[in-house]
């Protein structure tokens, strides 16, 4: 089985597998800026998957605004009603979209409500920076498997959780707070109902895509990503190099039937 990324792939995606204090993601959030080219970016907030969470809109400002200077812009779904025209006009003004985590239920229901996979998909070809954490992450893989109390699903147990279809800029799922207790058996239910590649990241740890290149960036040393991919019957399970170089992600992706 190989598994590649679209030949005329574009764009720029830092997908952040979460954060734990008090660890910060300096680091990161600075590649996010530095990959705009601009002294002071335009970023776009959109806080959709933690319910427009006022407290994590004001954290974030003081981050972006407060601490590198970015001009600051917030895009709420849950609190407002904004038609498309509008979310389109602060999306494609900006440099940076970054997606809060929380609820992938929640951030994918309302993204198909108000037509944002259409317009994340056409941000990601004017090769505006697109980055988040956790489920902000995650959303711009394939596919991810969760079992979520946030909506009014009966799930009684884990293998009664229910497959979320992501964005789909990436041919590959992403796994989130892959160092946290549970999320390694996600990932394996998604490779193995899908026969997809996962990049598994543990929290303060990401995966830096631009165009058909990769590299994992860190914000400490025992953040780590790994490949995990099935091989006939069995999971397999590989770290993935942090090299500040980029490299190939069809190689990544590659797997071979033994």
């Amino acid at each position: 089985m190989t598994s590649t990324m679209e030949d005329d792939s574009m764009g720029k995606i830092v997908a952040i597998g979460g954060v734990t204090p008090p660890s910060k993601l300096d680091l990161i959030d600075k590649e996010i800026i530095e990959l705009t080219k601009k002294k002071n970016p335009r970023i776009l907030y959109i806080p959709t998957a933690d319910g427009d969470d006022l407290g994590y809109c004001d954290f974030f400002k003081s981050i972006y605004k407060g601490k590198f200077g970015c001009k600051f812009d917030t895009l709420f779904l849950v609190r407002d009603t904004p038609t498309e025209d509008e979310t389109r006009e602060k999306v494609f003004t900006s440099d940076i979209v970054y997606v809060e985590g929380g609820s992938i239920f929640r951030l994918m229901d309302y993204f198909k409500k108000f037509n944002m996979d259409k317009v994340l998909k056409e941000a990601y070809k004017r090769e505006i920076v697109l980055a988040g954490k956790s489920a902000g992450g995650l959303c711009w893989g394939k596919y991810y498997f969760e079992n979520d109390n946030t909506k009014d699903f009966e799930i009684d147990e884990f293998n009664k959780g229910m497959d979320i279809e992501c964005l789909k800029l990436l041919d590959f799922a992403i796994c989130p707070h892959y160092n946290l207790q549970g999320y390694s058996e996600r990932l394996e239910a998604m490779v193995k109902a899908h026969s997809v590649v996962g990049i598994a990241l543990d929290n303060n740890c990401a995966i830096e895509i631009i165009d058909n290149n990769y590299r994992i960036i860190a914000a400490n040393d025992n953040a780590n990503a790994y490949k995990v991919y099935q091989n006939g019957t069995k999971i397999n399970k590989e770290m993935i190099s942090k090299d500040c170089n980029f490299r190939s992600i069809n190689k990544l992706l590659q797997v071979s039937e033994k």
